[in-house]
């Protein structure tokens, strides 16, 4: 079983960061109707080539998007599957959580020079 490096509870799911991807977990009938009944979805560091952090303001929900594979940021008009929004109060977590996954990559980076 490999080791979680973070768990960071959202708003409409809960992003876990392990030595290797990015694992998002959504529960809850509400999110069964927005992302679908498959509510978990891992996506490879390696695959990643984005990771968009729109920070939360007094009056509006933050989001991380985790981009891959050079997929465009999806419009806002249905549920992004790699996005997960967040409270103003989660603002510093979700950042660490930004600068160790580009920490992971960089040093996979560095690893197979």
């Amino acid at each position: 079983m490999t080791k979680t490096l973070m768990h960071i509870e959202g708003m409409n799911g809960q992003v876990e960061l392990l030595p290797d991807r990015v694992v998002i977990h959504r529960k809850g009938l509400w999110n069964a109707f927005s992302y679908g009944l498959n509510a978990k979805r891992e996506i490879p560091l390696g695959a990643l080539t984005e990771v968009a952090l729109k920070p939360a303001g007094l009056l509006v929900f933050g989001e991380i998007e985790f981009v891959s594979g050079g997929r465009m940021m999806q419009a806002r008009k249905t549920a992004n599957p790699n996005a997960v929004k967040f409270r103003r109060d989660k603002n510093a977590a979700f950042e660490a959580l930004k600068e160790k996954i580009f920490e992971i990559i960089n040093q996979q980076q560095r690893q197979q020079k």
